[in-house]
């Protein structure tokens, strides 16, 4: 028995989305094996989907400062935990940790960060248990 042409073209087309959702979820651009916090002045707010990003200038041991990324989920996730962009305002100084880049650039995937007002915000996971340690 022949299989249809049009509906084995169906079958490919609706695996399409899958394939490309899937990739856009990968993480394998960071080290998930590391954490590093460093502490920096905000100085963009990019209130955004699919991800959030904030940016922090670092000091460095030379004297100057390397702007670092931080990647958050959707902005829709971070409303309904909590999150609110009147939280992140420039000029204002945090300490954040993230699983950085694999290739070693400035920026990595949020884990915690701990706002001008020393109020955590924590990613999910294992990260929660810092922001029930800090924020008691």
């Amino acid at each position: 028995m022949k299989t249809p042409v049009p509906y084995v073209l169906s079958l490919l087309l609706l695996g399409l989305p899958v394939s490309t959702a899937l990739a856009h979820h990968s993480f394998s651009m960071f080290d998930q094996t590391k954490k590093v916090t460093h502490v920096g002045k905000i100085t963009e707010v990019q209130w955004t989907n699919p991800h959030v990003w904030i940016f922090v200038d670092v000091p460095t041991e030379n004297g100057s400062s390397e702007l670092w990324g931080i990647e958050f989920t959707s902005k829709v996730h971070l409303t309904r935990r909590g999150f609110d962009v009147k939280n992140f305002n420039v000029g204002d100084e945090v300490e954040f940790t993230v699983s950085p880049y694999a290739n070693g650039k400035p920026g990595g995937r949020f884990y915690t960060i701990r706002m001008a007002n020393g109020q955590y915000y924590c990613d999910v996971g294992e990260a929660q248990k810092v922001c029930q340690e800090k924020n008691k």
